[in-house]
């Protein structure tokens, strides 16, 4: 049986590196406190690490393709 490791949930894959809010924000070319906003009423998903607040870049994906259909 083959014990190969694969990520669990993204977690352990190598390009995987979550957002911080600034980074977001410059990617969506709008203000930090918008960034804040977009994660405060649910539109952009969060994951908090003790006091940190971070984005995974597939949700930060997620939110720019739902916000195009919508237009």
């Amino acid at each position: 049986m083959s014990t190969s490791s694969k990520p669990i949930d993204g977690v352990d894959a190598p390009t995987l590196r979550l957002l911080r809010i600034e980074e977001v924000a410059q990617r969506l070319a709008v203000s930090r406190s918008m960034a804040w906003k977009l994660i405060a009423v649910g539109h952009l998903r969060s994951v908090r690490i003790g006091r940190a607040v971070r984005v995974r870049p597939q949700d930060l994906e997620d939110y720019v393709t739902s916000a195009a259909r919508e237009r």
